[in-house]
């Protein structure tokens, strides 16, 4: 359940517009005094080929559709996973708990970001997409970390810069436990917006690395995310197979430099 202020602020849902004038971002990151210190102690990413973690970051009950990390290598590549949210599930008390899928450091959060608008011929008009997120940051990778990105994105733009901050629960530098619910997954009253409503995920090879797969999930979750991905019948790359990452280049791929198709 989330504290009163959310109610109120669910309250006045009608003062969210998907076309009022953009918000200025707000991104805090770890203080650099602190960084080196508090990353000390994190598991180098390969230990994730022999223990995965079996957190995934919703719960896979309320997934309605989905799809892994699209690689470079793929004919319509995508640098992240989405899970989108079966409708009805949620009240003005509750949303979708969002988890740490492992120990580590919260890095970076967004309290708002503005992405780029996007046509949405289910409402047949452009549509904004003010997001939120965090960085958690779980692993190293040599002489540089690996931090699990989470891009929060509801498809609005509320009039309040402040809004989405009564659905982020941590603060950066703070140190989280694999299972602790870091975010709630804001879904707009309009159920054609709630449909589109996501979250997108990736790694982060920090340092300018790029984007790599997310593929620290065990094979449990792996299959059960695969079994509600429901992609569409037209999709390019389908059939794919049980993966977290498809078509990866050798840079996409956590645990070695070397293009895999399916990981």
């Amino acid at each position: 359940m989330l504290a009163s202020p959310i109610l109120c602020l669910v309250a006045g849902l009608s003062a969210i517009k998907a076309d009022s004038n953009p918000s200025n971002n707000r991104t805090e990151t770890i203080d650099p005094k602190v960084r080196k210190e508090a990353f000390r102690g994190l598991p180098p990413i390969q230990s994730f080929m022999n223990v995965p973690s079996d957190r995934f970051l919703v719960e896979l009950a309320l997934v309605r559709r989905g799809h892994p990390y699209r690689g470079q290598r793929a004919e319509r590549p995508h640098t992240g996973g989405h899970v989108y949210f079966k409708q009805g599930n949620t009240s003005e008390e509750s949303y979708p708990a969002i988890y740490a899928v492992a120990d580590g450091v919260i890095s970076r959060v967004d309290y708002s970001y503005e992405l780029r608008s996007m046509f949405e011929p289910a409402v047949g008009r452009k549509i904004a997409n003010t997001r939120y997120g965090i960085g958690l940051t779980f692993a190293t990778d040599g002489d540089t970390t690996m931090t699990f990105h989470y891009s929060i994105e509801p498809f609005i733009r509320p009039e309040s810069n402040g809004f989405y901050d009564q659905f982020i629960l941590v603060k950066p530098g703070q140190r989280v436990t694999k299972g602790q619910v870091i975010a709630r997954m804001y879904l707009p009253d309009d159920q054609q917006l709630s449909q589109k409503s996501h979250v997108h995920f990736n790694l982060l090879r920090d340092g300018g690395g790029g984007f790599v797969s997310p593929s620290i999930f065990n094979d449990a979750v792996v299959r059960e995310f695969h079994r509600r991905w429901n992609l569409f019948p037209n999709d390019p790359d389908g059939p794919i197979p049980p993966c977290m990452g498809y078509k990866l280049a050798p840079t996409e791929n956590p645990f070695g430099r070397r293009a895999v198709d399916r990981l």
